[in-house]
């Protein structure tokens, strides 16, 4: 018997355990386990949320209603806990957290912006360690608002303070300083940046009848400032690439270098052009576009795929005279 009992165990050091039951047995078993592992997975990470609300009960507090108030750096957050309960026990009605409803720093108030804060999730990730995650990134929200997935919350938080001096404007000191050497100035309402080429730009924001900013630029050498757009929201045809505060400082701190090589859809044609007027070498690689044979202004489209406006289109056809002039074109040849 004992040299028997020694060939089985051979045997199953060799092929693993032998498991009884049918295939389907067998198979059951595993998805229950597969279940039941999913589940104990959640119960972990459900102990963490609540750890986690324990821990900063100071910032973290339920209200009567069951809503979980978080008092972020930059903004006091108000989350429906029970509306995520409700996804997770039907987890086919959850496609992404609702909006969170987002307040001034000063403290709650009757009508409150709104965010949809979206969270990086793992595969295989239990539902509560989202959560979890998503409570922290609003508990930190100094950090996580500049990340590139929550221009929503960016831009309710925009909505809220604006560009003078608020919450938001360490985080936005220390991050455009880092990225584009910006700095603010918040006595004259101006965020001065760098481009490329040696060229610096200047916003000015405090203009209460303007729609956008007054955009200025300094090229090498120079000690004044060229004026580019008095509002820019007025003078463009409207471009993504200039919708807003950190679009704009974005495609602008990529420039003029960036734009050449960029077409009609990547930039907007009358700051791409503009630009041009005063820069030789962007001039140059719009020549061949400009003079083509199949090339009018009015067939420039927007990015929302509609014709720009008669208006636009013969201030681009002034400007494209500029441009050529700007790269050396004798205008009879053009």
């Amino acid at each position: 018997m004992d040299g028997m009992s020694e060939e089985f165990d051979g045997l199953a050091a060799l092929f693993g355990d032998i498991r009884e039951g049918t295939v389907q047995e067998v198979r059951r078993d595993d998805m229950l386990d597969s279940m039941l592992n999913i589940a104990k997975s959640a119960k972990v990470a459900a102990r963490l949320v609540t750890e986690i609300v324990e821990e900063h009960e100071d910032r973290m507090q339920l209200d009567e209603e069951g809503h979980l108030i978080i008092v972020g750096r930059l903004a006091i957050y108000r989350v429906d806990v029970k509306s995520f309960m409700g996804k997770f026990v039907n987890p086919f009605s959850y496609n992404s957290f609702d909006v969170v409803e987002v307040h001034p720093k000063t403290g709650l108030v009757k009508e409150p912006k709104s965010a949809c804060v979206q969270v990086r999730h793992q595969e295989n990730m239990p539902a509560y360690d989202l959560f979890a995650g998503y409570l922290l990134g609003l508990l930190n929200d100094e950090v996580s608002w500049l990340h590139e997935s929550l221009s929503p919350l960016r831009r309710t938080l925009f909505q809220i303070y604006g560009l003078a001096r608020s919450p938001l404007s360490p985080s936005m000191e220390r991050h455009f300083a880092n990225t584009v050497g910006g700095e603010f100035d918040f006595v004259n309402d101006t965020f001065t940046f760098e481009g490329t080429n040696g060229w610096s730009w200047r916003l000015h924001y405090g203009l209460p009848l303007n729609k956008g900013y007054r955009i200025e630029y300094q090229k090498p050498r120079q000690t004044w400032w060229n004026l580019l757009f008095d509002d820019h929201e007025k003078e463009t045809t409207g471009h993504y690439s200039v919708c807003g505060f950190f679009e704009v400082v974005e495609h602008l701190g990529e420039a003029p270098g960036g734009l050449k090589g960029a077409s009609d859809w990547q930039t907007d044609p009358i700051l791409l052009r503009k630009i041009a007027a005063d820069y030789p070498a962007l001039a140059k690689s719009l020549v061949g576009k400009i003079t083509s044979s199949d090339y009018s202004p009015d067939e420039i489209y927007t990015d929302f795929e509609e014709p720009i406006d008669g208006e636009k289109a013969d201030i681009i056809k002034d400007l494209d005279i500029q441009v050529l002039q700007t790269a050396g074109v004798p205008l009879a040849h053009a």
